[in-house]
């Protein structure tokens, strides 16, 4: 079943297997490496050292140890963004966004984010 979830203020899309009473959650390597990316800007808000050279697993666990020390959960910084859009165009912004669950800022991310990884990957 594909299904997105939150991780740490990120949403992921990731596909769950149920199979004998287990769940498995299964990430691509696309949405891994934005996952990441997002840890490597948001963990310095949060009093941790992230780096390029950190590991996911790394960051992983440096984000529960965030959110366990705090109340709540991680969140993504807000941007305001520089620069306006056509009115159509950012109403298929908030449009897509909404039925993802997301804000529209978040959404430009991912996108930009999911471009970046293509285009340096």
């Amino acid at each position: 079943m594909n299904y997105s979830i939150n991780l740490f203020g990120y949403h992921v899309d990731c596909k769950l297997n149920v199979e004998e009473d287990r769940l498995q959650l299964d990430i691509a390597e696309e949405d891994q490496k934005s996952l990441k990316q997002y840890l490597i800007r948001v963990l310095p808000k949060y009093g941790r050292e992230a780096s390029q050279t950190s590991t996911l697993d790394e960051l992983v666990k440096l984000a529960i140890d965030a959110e366990k020390t705090m109340e709540g959960h991680m969140s993504e910084p807000k941007l305001k963004l520089p620069y306006e859009f056509q009115p159509e165009i950012k109403e298929k912004l908030i449009e897509a966004a909404a039925l993802q669950d997301m804000s529209a800022t978040q959404l430009l991310i991912r996108i930009i984010e999911r471009k970046y990884q293509e285009v340096m990957g």
